[in-house]
């Protein structure tokens, strides 16, 4: 397949060549249009001769160049992979997937040739800033040029053009410049800056495949002295067509000794030679430019951290603001709960109400599979749901349907949450209570006995299958008891060895434990913490506690 792309502002305009002839120029019929001025209305055409791609000026004002030579008015000229065209102001690179021998690094205003085995005429190594023997004092204002250019600098995408810019000031003989970064989501080296000394230079620069490899690969500084010789520059087309006739190309070195990018510079001039002087003192120029990158990489980075760290904490208190600020005080009953994320917002739930004109206090409970952002929006969404699912009944089960329809539709898959929803009337002491795949609570006895629920009452998650038949239990709350409701947090709490707090162990401290619900919360809440002994939290850790007193 063979394209014509324009370089037009640092950017690349591919155009298909699907049929012939094809026209180039201002007016609106031509296959290519143009948009300047400058260029014929028909300026050009490309023919297809016997299946050779021709460049055919016809009789344009401002003539057609090839690879800047101008054609002489329809005397179709053949087009070769990488050829470059010019009409008027306006730039082309001619491109032929077909051509073997020459591959296209797919960025705008960059080719990457793959030359023969090479014979490197110079390198160095990028190790430090090079050897400050060879012409100390010019390492040295180099390195302050790029200092003093970089200062405060801060945009990482605002380095790399004053870097360009201070090489050209260091290295007068330079022509063009470019810097290539490597880009970690497309896994390959992409251009960040150009540069030439000159508006009427061409705008594509030619890198070889082969020095660019032996740069990154060996961290090394390339030195081709007369690019005319070399043979990494002879593979794909005459040397004087590439218009190169000297370059070096070093890597730039992160803070672990890694390249993550190269710096290019090359001179179309034959009696401006670069040397291994130069060489050695880019390397040094390069270190500090490499080094003033990564800082300002670094940086920004830190400020993005900075940034997100400060949304997380206001989701944070946003999160918080959810929760109930405090609980119903009922004579004769007493409730407690802790809430503690494993980050800055969790997916754990709870929630504990007197519902509006009524003698009955409601009880929700919830763990969302998945803690971190994913897990708080859920758990927002829950919140809103119950609360306004139990201003319209106090009746568990319809109440419990209606919230598990809301959160099956449009719910995330894989995202789920166990629960337990369960209504106190206050006149009768008991409690309504349904649960859905929620480990079941602990119901301490006033003679320190602990009983749970069968595990054949417990449902399904909410969130997964729409219309499932919650089974609703009914019981008293007898005076002294309390009931204990925790989240995975607690009993897969770990120490720093790993091991776990254990449900077992949960249920041992509530036997032992006070018969007070909200000192028995807190004690809970404390025991686990001393069983982690500094480990970091793996999961949010949620505790409530309620019952009726003595």
């Amino acid at each position: 397949m063979a394209r014509i792309v324009l370089l037009k502002d640092g950017q690349a305009f591919p155009y298909e060549l699907n049929s012939f002839p094809a026209k180039l120029g201002r007016h609106p019929d031509c296959d290519i249009q143009v948009d300047s001025s400058l260029v014929s209305r028909f300026h050009a055409q490309i023919l297809n001769v016997d299946g050779k791609l021709m460049l055919e000026d016809q009789g344009s004002g401002n003539g057609s160049f090839l690879n800047g030579r101008q054609l002489d008015k329809l005397q179709p000229q053949p087009l070769r992979n990488g050829d470059r065209i010019k009409l008027g102001p306006m730039k082309f690179r001619f491109e032929d997937e077909t051509a073997a021998q020459d591959q296209m690094l797919e960025v705008p205003g960059y080719d990457l040739t793959d030359g023969a085995s090479s014979t490197i005429m110079g390198s160095a190594s990028a190790k430090g800033y090079g050897l400050f023997e060879i012409r100390p004092e010019e390492k040295l204002r180099g390195i302050l040029k790029i200092n003093q250019s970089l200062a405060g600098a801060v945009e990482v995408t605002s380095i790399a053009p004053k870097i360009l810019d201070v090489l050209f000031e260091i290295f007068p003989q330079a022509d063009r410049g470019s810097i290539l970064i490597r880009d970690e989501k497309l896994q390959r080296l992409v251009p960040v800056a150009q540069k030439r000394r000159s508006e009427s230079d061409d705008e594509s620069v030619r890198l070889s495949r082969t020095v660019l490899d032996r740069v990154l690969a060996d961290r090394t500084g390339i030195l081709s002295a007369d690019a005319a010789s070399d043979a990494r520059f002879s593979a794909s087309e005459s040397i004087s067509n590439l218009t190169i006739h000297s370059m070096m190309c070093v890597p730039m070195l992160n803070f672990e000794g890694q390249p993550f990018g190269v710096i290019n510079l090359d001179t179309q001039n034959p009696m401006k030679r670069f040397t291994d002087d130069d060489l050695e003192l880019l390397l040094a120029v390069a270190s500090q430019a490499a080094h003033s990158y990564e800082n300002a990489r670094l940086l920004q980075s830190h400020i993005e951290k900075q940034k997100q760290d400060k949304e997380m904490k206001i989701a944070s208190g946003v999160q918080r603001a959810l929760l109930p600020e405090e609980l119903p005080k009922v004579p004769g009953y007493k409730f407690y709960a802790s809430y503690d994320a494993a980050q800055a917002v969790g997916g754990d739930y709870f929630d504990c109400f007197r519902l509006e004109n009524s003698q009955k206090i409601c009880i929700s409970f919830g763990d969302v599979a998945g803690k971190g952002v994913p897990g708080a929006l859920i758990m927002s969404r829950i919140s809103s749901v119950v609360q306004n699912t139990m201003s319209f009944t106090d009746d568990v089960a319809k109440a419990l349907q209606r919230i598990n329809s809301h959160m099956c539709h449009n719910m995330v898959e894989g995202r789920f949450v166990t629960y337990i929803l369960g209504v106190i009337d206050l006149e009768t002491n008991t409690i309504t209570l349904a649960n859905a795949g929620h480990m079941s609570p602990l119901i301490r006895h006033a003679d320190g006995t602990v009983e749970e629920f069968d595990d054949s009452t417990i449902g399904i998650p909410i969130g997964i299958m729409d219309g499932y038949p919650y089974e609703v239990m009914q019981r008293t709350i007898s005076p002294g008891e309390t009931f204990v409701l925790i989240t995975d947090g607690v009993d897969e709490a770990m120490d720093p060895d790993g091991e776990l707090y254990t449900k077992e162990r949960v249920q041992k401290f509530v036997r032992d434990g006070s018969s007070d619900p909200e000192v028995l919360g807190k004690a809970l809440l404390a025991d686990v913490r001393k069983h982690a002994n500094g480990r970091a939290q793996n999961d949010d850790i949620t505790i409530m506690t309620f019952g009726r007193l003595m």
